[in-house]
Protein backbone atom coordinates (compact mmCIF):
# COMPACT_ATOMS: atom_id res chain seq x y z
CA UNK A 1 0.00 0.00 0.00
CA UNK A 2 1.31 3.43 -0.92
CA UNK A 3 1.99 5.80 1.91
CA UNK A 4 0.32 9.26 2.05
CA UNK A 5 3.76 10.90 2.18
CA UNK A 6 4.69 9.35 -1.16
CA UNK A 7 1.37 10.39 -2.68
CA UNK A 8 1.78 13.88 -1.27
CA UNK A 9 5.26 14.21 -2.70
CA UNK A 10 4.12 12.92 -6.08
CA UNK A 11 1.11 15.27 -5.99
CA UNK A 12 3.25 18.29 -5.18
CA UNK A 13 5.72 17.45 -7.91
CA UNK A 14 2.90 16.89 -10.40
CA UNK A 15 1.19 20.17 -9.49
CA UNK A 16 4.49 22.01 -9.71
CA UNK A 17 5.27 20.48 -13.10
CA UNK A 18 1.83 21.30 -14.50
CA UNK A 19 2.02 24.84 -13.09
CA UNK A 20 5.39 25.41 -14.77
CA UNK A 21 4.02 23.97 -18.02
CA UNK A 22 0.93 26.20 -17.92
CA UNK A 23 2.96 29.30 -17.07
CA UNK A 24 5.38 28.52 -19.88
CA UNK A 25 2.57 27.99 -22.37
CA UNK A 26 0.83 31.21 -21.30
CA UNK A 27 4.05 33.17 -21.63
CA UNK A 28 4.71 31.71 -25.07
CA UNK A 29 1.11 32.26 -26.24
CA UNK A 30 0.98 35.84 -24.99
CA UNK A 31 4.34 36.60 -26.59
CA UNK A 32 3.20 35.10 -29.90
CA UNK A 33 -0.13 36.96 -29.74
CA UNK A 34 1.52 40.32 -29.06
CA UNK A 35 4.16 39.75 -31.74
CA UNK A 36 1.55 38.81 -34.35
CA UNK A 37 -0.70 41.75 -33.43
CA UNK A 38 2.22 44.13 -33.79
CA UNK A 39 3.20 42.58 -37.10
CA UNK A 40 -0.36 42.89 -38.47
CA UNK A 41 -0.61 46.47 -37.29
CA UNK A 42 2.67 47.36 -38.96
CA UNK A 43 1.52 45.62 -42.13
CA UNK A 44 -1.67 47.72 -42.19
CA UNK A 45 0.34 50.92 -41.74
CA UNK A 46 2.69 49.84 -44.54
CA UNK A 47 -0.34 49.13 -46.76
CA UNK A 48 -1.68 52.64 -46.13
CA UNK A 49 1.68 54.18 -46.98
CA UNK A 50 1.95 52.07 -50.10
CA UNK A 51 -1.55 53.04 -51.29
CA UNK A 52 -0.83 56.73 -50.78
CA UNK A 53 2.54 56.57 -52.49
CA UNK A 54 1.28 54.59 -55.49
CA UNK A 55 -1.91 56.63 -55.86
CA UNK A 56 -0.11 59.96 -55.84
CA UNK A 57 2.58 58.69 -58.19
CA UNK A 58 0.07 57.42 -60.78
CA UNK A 59 -1.99 60.56 -60.57
CA UNK A 60 1.00 62.76 -61.23
CA UNK A 61 2.21 60.56 -64.09
CA UNK A 62 -1.16 60.82 -65.77
CA UNK A 63 -0.79 64.61 -66.02
CA UNK A 64 -4.51 65.11 -66.72
CA UNK A 65 -7.85 65.08 -64.99
CA UNK A 66 -8.51 61.75 -63.31
CA UNK A 67 -12.02 60.41 -62.98
CA UNK A 68 -13.23 59.54 -59.50
CA UNK A 69 -13.63 55.89 -60.48
CA UNK A 70 -9.96 55.79 -61.36
CA UNK A 71 -9.03 57.04 -57.93
CA UNK A 72 -11.15 54.31 -56.29
CA UNK A 73 -9.35 51.66 -58.31
CA UNK A 74 -6.04 52.71 -56.77
CA UNK A 75 -7.01 51.37 -53.33
CA UNK A 76 -7.87 47.79 -52.26
CA UNK A 77 -11.49 46.74 -51.91
CA UNK A 78 -11.19 46.58 -48.09
CA UNK A 79 -9.80 50.10 -47.89
CA UNK A 80 -11.43 53.46 -47.18
CA UNK A 81 -10.64 56.48 -49.35
CA UNK A 82 -11.79 60.10 -49.05
CA UNK A 83 -10.84 63.15 -51.18
CA UNK A 84 -11.03 66.77 -50.02
CA UNK A 85 -10.71 69.96 -52.10
CA UNK A 86 -8.69 73.00 -51.23
CA UNK A 87 -11.53 74.36 -49.11
CA UNK A 88 -11.65 71.21 -46.98
CA UNK A 89 -14.90 69.94 -48.46
CA UNK A 90 -15.42 66.20 -48.94
CA UNK A 91 -15.76 65.52 -52.64
CA UNK A 92 -15.46 61.70 -52.68
CA UNK A 93 -15.72 58.95 -50.05
CA UNK A 94 -15.71 55.24 -50.51
CA UNK A 95 -16.27 52.85 -47.62
CA UNK A 96 -14.75 49.34 -47.52
CA UNK A 97 -16.85 46.31 -48.37
CA UNK A 98 -19.42 45.44 -45.75
CA UNK A 99 -18.82 42.63 -43.26
CA UNK A 100 -22.22 41.15 -42.59
CA UNK A 101 -24.59 43.72 -41.15
CA UNK A 102 -21.85 45.85 -39.62
CA UNK A 103 -20.77 49.19 -40.99
CA UNK A 104 -17.47 50.99 -40.53
CA UNK A 105 -17.44 53.85 -38.03
CA UNK A 106 -17.83 57.48 -39.16
CA UNK A 107 -14.51 59.01 -40.18
CA UNK A 108 -13.92 62.50 -38.74
CA UNK A 109 -13.21 65.42 -41.09
CA UNK A 110 -9.69 65.68 -42.44
CA UNK A 111 -8.97 68.64 -40.22
CA UNK A 112 -9.59 66.45 -37.13
CA UNK A 113 -7.17 63.71 -38.21
CA UNK A 114 -3.49 63.69 -37.23
CA UNK A 115 -0.66 63.24 -39.73
CA UNK A 116 0.18 59.75 -38.40
CA UNK A 117 -1.97 56.57 -38.68
CA UNK A 118 -4.74 56.28 -36.08
CA UNK A 119 -7.43 53.70 -35.33
CA UNK A 120 -11.09 54.73 -35.54
CA UNK A 121 -13.68 52.58 -33.81
CA UNK A 122 -13.62 50.28 -30.76
CA UNK A 123 -15.02 47.15 -32.41
CA UNK A 124 -12.17 45.16 -34.05
CA UNK A 125 -14.67 43.90 -36.64
CA UNK A 126 -15.46 47.40 -38.00
CA UNK A 127 -12.48 49.50 -36.90
CA UNK A 128 -10.43 51.39 -39.48
CA UNK A 129 -6.80 52.32 -39.51
CA UNK A 130 -6.59 55.69 -41.33
CA UNK A 131 -4.00 58.29 -42.28
CA UNK A 132 -4.33 61.69 -43.96
CA UNK A 133 -2.11 63.25 -46.60
CA UNK A 134 -2.21 67.03 -47.35
CA UNK A 135 -0.91 68.37 -50.67
CA UNK A 136 0.29 71.93 -51.35
CA UNK A 137 -1.95 73.93 -53.74
CA UNK A 138 0.58 73.77 -56.55
CA UNK A 139 0.49 69.93 -56.37
CA UNK A 140 -3.31 69.65 -56.24
CA UNK A 141 -4.76 66.68 -58.14
CA UNK A 142 -7.57 67.40 -60.65
CA UNK A 143 -10.32 64.84 -60.19
CA UNK A 144 -13.58 64.70 -62.12
CA UNK A 145 -16.57 63.74 -60.02
CA UNK A 146 -20.09 63.82 -61.48
CA UNK A 147 -18.91 65.93 -64.40
CA UNK A 148 -17.24 68.51 -62.19
CA UNK A 149 -13.46 68.86 -61.77
CA UNK A 150 -12.19 69.39 -58.24
CA UNK A 151 -8.68 70.30 -57.11
CA UNK A 152 -7.96 67.65 -54.50
CA UNK A 153 -5.47 68.76 -51.83
CA UNK A 154 -6.38 66.26 -49.11
CA UNK A 155 -6.52 62.50 -49.10
CA UNK A 156 -7.55 60.10 -46.35
CA UNK A 157 -6.79 56.40 -46.79
CA UNK A 158 -7.87 53.72 -44.34
CA UNK A 159 -7.74 49.94 -44.11
CA UNK A 160 -10.24 47.74 -42.28
CA UNK A 161 -8.91 45.84 -39.24
CA UNK A 162 -11.44 43.02 -39.57
CA UNK A 163 -8.90 40.68 -41.19
CA UNK A 164 -6.46 41.36 -38.35
CA UNK A 165 -9.14 40.57 -35.78
CA UNK A 166 -10.06 37.34 -37.56
CA UNK A 167 -6.41 36.29 -37.75
CA UNK A 168 -5.90 36.96 -34.05
CA UNK A 169 -9.07 35.02 -33.18
CA UNK A 170 -7.85 32.03 -35.13
CA UNK A 171 -4.48 32.29 -33.38
CA UNK A 172 -6.15 32.31 -29.94
CA UNK A 173 -8.28 29.32 -30.90
CA UNK A 174 -5.27 27.37 -32.15
CA UNK A 175 -3.29 28.30 -29.02
CA UNK A 176 -6.14 27.21 -26.74
CA UNK A 177 -6.59 23.84 -28.43
CA UNK A 178 -2.86 23.21 -28.72
CA UNK A 179 -2.27 24.35 -25.12
CA UNK A 180 -4.98 22.04 -23.81
CA UNK A 181 -3.51 19.09 -25.69
CA UNK A 182 0.01 19.95 -24.47
CA UNK A 183 -1.19 20.19 -20.84
CA UNK A 184 -3.02 16.85 -21.06
CA UNK A 185 -0.01 15.15 -22.63
CA UNK A 186 2.29 16.88 -20.16
CA UNK A 187 0.27 15.65 -17.18
CA UNK A 188 0.29 12.10 -18.54
CA UNK A 189 4.02 12.23 -19.22
CA UNK A 190 4.74 13.82 -15.84
CA UNK A 191 2.75 11.11 -14.04
CA UNK A 192 4.67 8.44 -15.91
CA UNK A 193 8.03 10.02 -15.17
CA UNK A 194 7.19 10.67 -11.52
CA UNK A 195 5.90 7.13 -11.00
CA UNK A 196 9.11 5.74 -12.43
CA UNK A 197 11.25 8.26 -10.59
CA UNK A 198 9.59 7.72 -7.21
CA UNK A 199 9.59 3.93 -7.46
CA UNK A 200 13.00 3.78 -5.68
CA UNK A 201 11.54 5.87 -2.83
CA UNK A 202 8.73 3.35 -2.42
CA UNK A 203 11.41 0.64 -2.34
CA UNK A 204 13.20 2.64 0.38
CA UNK A 205 9.98 2.89 2.41
CA UNK A 206 9.21 -0.81 1.99
CA UNK A 207 12.74 -1.77 3.00
CA UNK A 208 12.63 0.51 6.05
CA UNK A 209 9.36 -1.11 7.15
CA UNK A 210 10.89 -4.57 6.73
CA UNK A 211 13.88 -3.55 8.84
CA UNK A 212 11.52 -2.07 11.43
CA UNK A 213 9.77 -5.44 11.63
CA UNK A 214 13.08 -7.08 12.55
CA UNK A 215 14.56 -8.14 9.21
CA UNK A 216 17.87 -6.38 9.89
CA UNK A 217 19.66 -7.91 6.90
CA UNK A 218 17.28 -6.28 4.41
CA UNK A 219 18.90 -3.45 2.43
CA UNK A 220 17.68 -0.72 0.09
CA UNK A 221 18.41 -1.30 -3.62
CA UNK A 222 20.91 1.41 -4.55
CA UNK A 223 20.61 1.54 -8.34
CA UNK A 224 22.80 4.28 -9.77
CA UNK A 225 24.77 5.73 -6.81
CA UNK A 226 25.39 8.96 -8.76
CA UNK A 227 21.72 9.96 -8.57
CA UNK A 228 20.10 11.71 -5.61
CA UNK A 229 18.02 8.64 -4.73
CA UNK A 230 21.10 6.44 -5.10
CA UNK A 231 22.97 8.69 -2.66
CA UNK A 232 20.08 8.53 -0.17
CA UNK A 233 19.86 4.73 -0.53
CA UNK A 234 23.61 4.39 0.07
CA UNK A 235 23.41 6.58 3.18
CA UNK A 236 20.43 4.60 4.50
CA UNK A 237 22.22 1.30 3.92
CA UNK A 238 25.21 2.63 5.85
CA UNK A 239 22.88 3.68 8.67
CA UNK A 240 21.20 0.25 8.65
CA UNK A 241 24.63 -1.42 8.71
CA UNK A 242 25.60 0.73 11.67
CA UNK A 243 22.38 -0.15 13.44
CA UNK A 244 22.92 -3.86 12.84
CA UNK A 245 26.49 -3.60 14.14
CA UNK A 246 25.30 -1.61 17.14
CA UNK A 247 22.61 -4.14 18.01
CA UNK A 248 25.04 -7.01 17.54
CA UNK A 249 27.54 -5.22 19.79
CA UNK A 250 24.83 -4.61 22.36
CA UNK A 251 23.82 -8.26 22.38
CA UNK A 252 27.44 -9.32 22.73
CA UNK A 253 28.01 -6.72 25.42
CA UNK A 254 24.99 -7.89 27.43
CA UNK A 255 25.98 -11.53 27.05
CA UNK A 256 29.58 -10.84 28.11
CA UNK A 257 28.49 -8.69 31.03
CA UNK A 258 26.08 -11.38 32.19
CA UNK A 259 28.86 -13.96 31.94
CA UNK A 260 31.31 -11.79 33.87
CA UNK A 261 28.79 -11.05 36.62
CA UNK A 262 27.74 -14.69 36.89
CA UNK A 263 31.11 -15.78 38.31
CA UNK A 264 31.27 -13.42 41.33
CA UNK A 265 27.55 -13.84 41.94
CA UNK A 266 27.99 -17.62 41.99
CA UNK A 267 30.87 -17.25 44.43
CA UNK A 268 28.84 -15.01 46.75
CA UNK A 269 25.85 -17.35 46.50
CA UNK A 270 28.06 -20.36 47.19
CA UNK A 271 29.65 -18.90 50.33
CA UNK A 272 26.22 -17.78 51.58
CA UNK A 273 24.74 -21.25 50.99
CA UNK A 274 27.74 -22.82 52.72
CA UNK A 275 27.12 -20.66 55.78
CA UNK A 276 23.35 -21.19 55.82
CA UNK A 277 23.74 -24.97 55.45
CA UNK A 278 26.06 -25.09 58.48
CA UNK A 279 29.08 -25.75 56.31
CA UNK A 280 31.05 -23.20 58.35
CA UNK A 281 31.37 -24.19 62.03
CA UNK A 282 33.91 -21.70 63.44
CA UNK A 283 34.57 -17.96 63.38
CA UNK A 284 37.65 -18.37 61.25
CA UNK A 285 35.48 -19.90 58.53
CA UNK A 286 32.98 -17.05 58.82
CA UNK A 287 35.79 -14.51 58.47
CA UNK A 288 37.08 -16.32 55.39
CA UNK A 289 33.57 -16.40 53.88
CA UNK A 290 33.04 -12.69 54.52
CA UNK A 291 36.46 -11.91 53.06
CA UNK A 292 35.66 -13.91 49.92
CA UNK A 293 32.20 -12.29 49.61
CA UNK A 294 33.73 -8.85 50.00
CA UNK A 295 36.31 -9.61 47.30
CA UNK A 296 33.69 -10.78 44.86
CA UNK A 297 31.33 -7.86 45.55
CA UNK A 298 34.24 -5.46 45.10
CA UNK A 299 34.97 -7.13 41.79
CA UNK A 300 31.31 -6.81 40.78
CA UNK A 301 31.28 -3.15 41.82
CA UNK A 302 34.35 -2.43 39.69
CA UNK A 303 32.80 -4.27 36.76
CA UNK A 304 29.53 -2.35 37.08
CA UNK A 305 31.41 0.97 37.22
CA UNK A 306 33.31 0.06 34.07
CA UNK A 307 30.10 -0.98 32.34
CA UNK A 308 28.51 2.35 33.27
CA UNK A 309 31.56 4.18 31.92
CA UNK A 310 31.31 2.33 28.62
CA UNK A 311 27.57 3.03 28.44
CA UNK A 312 28.18 6.76 28.90
CA UNK A 313 30.89 6.70 26.24
CA UNK A 314 28.64 4.78 23.84
CA UNK A 315 25.91 7.37 24.41
CA UNK A 316 28.41 10.14 23.50
CA UNK A 317 27.63 12.09 26.63
CA UNK A 318 29.57 15.39 26.66
CA UNK A 319 32.80 15.41 28.63
CA UNK A 320 34.17 18.25 30.72
CA UNK A 321 36.51 20.61 28.86
CA UNK A 322 39.13 21.79 31.36
CA UNK A 323 42.85 22.37 31.08
CA UNK A 324 44.54 19.29 32.52
CA UNK A 325 48.21 18.89 33.44
CA UNK A 326 48.89 15.39 32.12
CA UNK A 327 52.12 15.01 34.11
CA UNK A 328 50.38 15.91 37.36
CA UNK A 329 47.61 13.36 36.65
CA UNK A 330 50.21 10.63 36.11
CA UNK A 331 52.02 11.59 39.33
CA UNK A 332 48.80 11.39 41.35
CA UNK A 333 47.90 7.97 39.90
CA UNK A 334 51.38 6.56 40.60
CA UNK A 335 51.29 7.88 44.16
CA UNK A 336 48.00 6.05 44.72
CA UNK A 337 49.20 2.80 43.12
CA UNK A 338 52.43 2.69 45.11
CA UNK A 339 50.33 1.88 48.16
CA UNK A 340 48.68 -1.18 46.61
CA UNK A 341 51.60 -2.16 44.35
CA UNK A 342 54.43 -1.88 46.83
CA UNK A 343 56.40 -4.70 45.18
CA UNK A 344 56.54 -2.94 41.77
CA UNK A 345 58.87 -0.15 40.71
CA UNK A 346 56.81 2.66 39.21
CA UNK A 347 58.82 5.40 37.48
CA UNK A 348 57.66 8.68 35.96
CA UNK A 349 59.54 10.88 33.50
CA UNK A 350 58.06 14.27 32.54
CA UNK A 351 60.22 16.39 30.21
CA UNK A 352 58.11 19.54 30.51
CA UNK A 353 54.70 20.72 31.58
CA UNK A 354 52.24 19.14 29.13
CA UNK A 355 48.62 20.24 29.23
CA UNK A 356 45.58 19.02 27.32
CA UNK A 357 41.94 20.11 27.19
CA UNK A 358 39.61 17.43 28.48
CA UNK A 359 37.82 15.74 31.36
CA UNK A 360 40.20 15.39 34.36
CA UNK A 361 38.37 12.35 35.81
CA UNK A 362 38.26 10.55 32.46
CA UNK A 363 41.96 11.22 31.74
CA UNK A 364 42.85 10.01 35.24
CA UNK A 365 40.94 6.80 34.50
CA UNK A 366 42.99 6.36 31.30
CA UNK A 367 46.27 6.58 33.22
CA UNK A 368 44.93 4.39 36.04
CA UNK A 369 43.75 1.68 33.64
CA UNK A 370 47.03 1.61 31.71
CA UNK A 371 49.31 1.60 34.75
CA UNK A 372 47.04 -0.81 36.66
CA UNK A 373 47.00 -3.16 33.68
CA UNK A 374 50.80 -3.05 33.50
CA UNK A 375 51.10 -3.74 37.24
CA UNK A 376 48.74 -6.71 37.06
CA UNK A 377 50.67 -8.32 34.22
CA UNK A 378 54.22 -7.55 35.35
CA UNK A 379 55.93 -9.68 37.98
CA UNK A 380 57.56 -7.88 40.95
CA UNK A 381 60.99 -6.49 40.14
CA UNK A 382 60.91 -5.13 36.55
CA UNK A 383 59.91 -1.46 36.41
CA UNK A 384 56.73 -0.01 34.97
CA UNK A 385 57.76 3.18 33.17
CA UNK A 386 55.49 6.16 32.52
CA UNK A 387 56.69 8.98 30.25
CA UNK A 388 54.97 12.24 29.33
CA UNK A 389 56.28 14.62 26.68
CA UNK A 390 55.20 16.92 23.88
CA UNK A 391 55.65 15.67 20.30
CA UNK A 392 56.79 18.45 17.95
CA UNK A 393 54.79 20.91 20.00
CA UNK A 394 51.44 19.60 18.67
CA UNK A 395 50.53 16.40 20.54
CA UNK A 396 50.72 15.40 24.16
CA UNK A 397 52.21 11.90 24.35
CA UNK A 398 51.71 9.46 27.22
CA UNK A 399 53.77 6.25 27.11
CA UNK A 400 53.31 3.33 29.54
CA UNK A 401 55.86 0.51 29.21
CA UNK A 402 56.09 -2.73 31.18
CA UNK A 403 58.44 -5.71 31.10
CA UNK A 404 55.72 -8.33 31.20
CA UNK A 405 55.27 -11.32 28.87
CA UNK A 406 53.92 -9.13 26.04
CA UNK A 407 51.34 -9.95 23.37
CA UNK A 408 51.50 -11.79 20.10
CA UNK A 409 49.92 -10.56 16.84
CA UNK A 410 46.54 -12.10 17.67
CA UNK A 411 46.58 -10.52 21.10
CA UNK A 412 47.34 -7.09 19.66
CA UNK A 413 44.45 -7.48 17.21
CA UNK A 414 41.95 -8.22 20.05
CA UNK A 415 43.44 -6.18 22.90
CA UNK A 416 40.82 -3.43 22.62
CA UNK A 417 37.87 -5.85 22.40
CA UNK A 418 35.52 -5.74 25.35
CA UNK A 419 35.87 -8.58 27.87
CA UNK A 420 38.90 -9.92 25.99
CA UNK A 421 41.75 -11.30 28.05
CA UNK A 422 45.09 -12.73 27.13
CA UNK A 423 45.88 -16.39 27.78
CA UNK A 424 45.43 -17.69 31.33
CA UNK A 425 49.18 -17.56 31.95
CA UNK A 426 49.12 -13.78 31.44
CA UNK A 427 45.69 -12.91 32.84
CA UNK A 428 46.04 -11.90 36.45
CA UNK A 429 43.19 -12.03 38.97
CA UNK A 430 40.99 -8.96 39.16
CA UNK A 431 40.94 -8.11 35.48
CA UNK A 432 37.64 -7.59 33.67
CA UNK A 433 38.85 -7.26 30.08
CA UNK A 434 37.39 -3.75 29.82
CA UNK A 435 40.38 -1.58 30.73
CA UNK A 436 41.83 -1.06 27.25
CA UNK A 437 38.38 -0.72 25.68
CA UNK A 438 37.62 2.13 28.10
CA UNK A 439 41.00 3.72 27.36
CA UNK A 440 40.35 3.61 23.61
CA UNK A 441 36.88 5.16 23.92
CA UNK A 442 37.98 7.94 26.30
CA UNK A 443 40.99 8.84 24.19
CA UNK A 444 38.82 8.80 21.05
CA UNK A 445 36.29 11.12 22.74
CA UNK A 446 39.17 13.56 23.36
CA UNK A 447 40.23 13.46 19.70
CA UNK A 448 43.30 11.31 20.34
CA UNK A 449 44.68 7.90 19.43
CA UNK A 450 46.07 4.94 21.31
CA UNK A 451 48.50 2.37 19.91
CA UNK A 452 50.07 -0.86 21.21
CA UNK A 453 53.56 -2.17 20.53
CA UNK A 454 54.52 -5.58 21.81
CA UNK A 455 56.00 -8.95 21.07
CA UNK A 456 56.01 -12.18 23.12
CA UNK A 457 58.57 -11.88 25.97
CA UNK A 458 59.32 -8.18 25.24
CA UNK A 459 56.70 -6.42 27.34
CA UNK A 460 53.98 -4.07 26.21
CA UNK A 461 54.22 -0.37 25.26
CA UNK A 462 51.05 1.71 25.10
CA UNK A 463 51.31 5.12 23.40
CA UNK A 464 48.50 7.66 23.82
CA UNK A 465 48.45 10.86 21.74
CA UNK A 466 46.16 13.74 22.63
CA UNK A 467 45.87 17.24 21.17
CA UNK A 468 47.99 19.45 23.40
CA UNK A 469 46.96 22.96 24.41
CA UNK A 470 49.08 25.87 23.26
CA UNK A 471 52.17 26.24 25.41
Amino acid sequence: MRRPAVRSLRGRLLVGTVALLVVGLLAADISAYLALRRFLSERVDNTIELVLDRGLARARLAGQVMPGAGVEQLVPANAYVALYDSEGQLVLARLPLRHGDTRPPTVPPISALPAHPVTIGDDPETALRVRRELLPPEQALPVEINGQVHSVTGLVVGVSLADNAATLRRLVLVQAVAGLLIVVLGVALARLVLNNGLRPLRAVADTAREIGRGNLRQRVPVGDPRTEIGTVATALNEAFDQRERSEALTRTFVADASHELRTPLSAVHGWADLYLNDGITDWDGVDEAMRRIRTETTRMGALVEQLLTLARLDAHQPLARDEVDLGRVCADVLDSLRVTAAHHRLTLAVDERVTVTGDPAALRQVVQNLVGNAVRHTPPGPPVEVRVHRDDGEDAVLVVHDEGPGLDAEGLAHAFDRFWRADPGRAAPGGTGLGLAIVRDIVGAHGGTVALDSAPGQGLTVTVRLPATTA
